[in-house]
């Protein structure tokens, strides 16, 4: 079972977390949003107080969501997940569709690692395992964020991160994103509307990208963070939180 936390009553949303984060990610949101909606935040396999998941995927880490909303009695849910938490999300989608009543992408995409972004992980797996899971979360977090966020908002947020992974979740995590599938034609045959948290100086999943994949969908809600880069949760989530009860309603 996935550690998780709830708070407010109504409309369920299921938030999931990124890559070196845990489902402390989403505070923020939580304190704005429990007024209007119910608010699920799991710790995905191998993150926060969650197990690691071994031989993990993101197909068996959303088979691990599913088993905690079944638990929880949940369904008709908007799910939305930051970065790898958004390839669950998608994964989520395909294979237990019947649970959703939408869901949404932030800072996320349905593109496959490409062989550039492939290497890229061995490279990450290399360094994790000879420098260690805090070293490397430390260096992974602050460009993130866009080069004018306050530092003091950044380096609470990213050393609070580095204490709580393992050098064996981080691993099994850079692998489940490495081997994950193309979800583009899904996007085109869904019925299901699709949030799209888009932050302007993203340069990690550029927003030309996200856009395009919009244009996919039957039904889109695109959120554009003028002020944010890969981590507009933290960089405007005030602003978030409102676009996400707008799509909610």
């Amino acid at each position: 079972m996935l550690h998780y936390t709830t708070a407010g009553i109504g409309k369920t949303v299921v938030l999931l977390h990124g890559f070196c984060e845990n489902n402390t990610c989403f505070d923020k949101q939580v304190l704005l949003l429990k007024a209007h909606c119910k608010i699920i935040t799991p710790d995905l396999p191998g993150a926060g107080q969650s197990a690691v998941q071994h031989n993990s995927s993101m197909e068996r880490m959303a088979d691990a969501v599913y088993e905690l909303l079944v638990d929880l009695g949940e369904h008709n849910v908007v799910m939305i997940g930051h970065s790898m938490g958004g390839y669950v999300t998608l994964a989520f989608a395909k294979k237990y569709n019947h649970m959703l009543s939408s869901f949404g992408l932030l800072h996320s995409t349905a593109k496959p690692d490409i062989e550039e972004h492939k290497l890229k992980r061995d490279q990450a797996k290399r360094l994790i395992n000879e420098k260690g899971a805090s070293f490397y979360v430390r260096n992974f977090i602050p460009p993130l964020f866009q080069r004018n966020t306050p530092q003091e908002l950044i380096t609470p947020y990213y050393i609070n991160l580095a204490e709580n992974f393992t050098t064996e979740g981080l691993n099994e995590a850079l692998m489940a994103m490495k081997n994950r599938e193309d979800s583009f034609a899904f996007l085109a045959q869904t019925d299901l509307p699709v949030f799209w948290g888009i932050g302007k100086y993203d340069e990690l999943i550029p927003q030309e990208d996200m856009l395009k994949q919009s244009l996919l969908c039957k039904q889109s809600y695109v959120a554009y963070l003028n002020n944010s880069a890969h981590m507009g949760h933290i960089e405007e989530s005030d602003v978030l939180a409102k676009h996400i009860m707008c799509f909610i309603s």
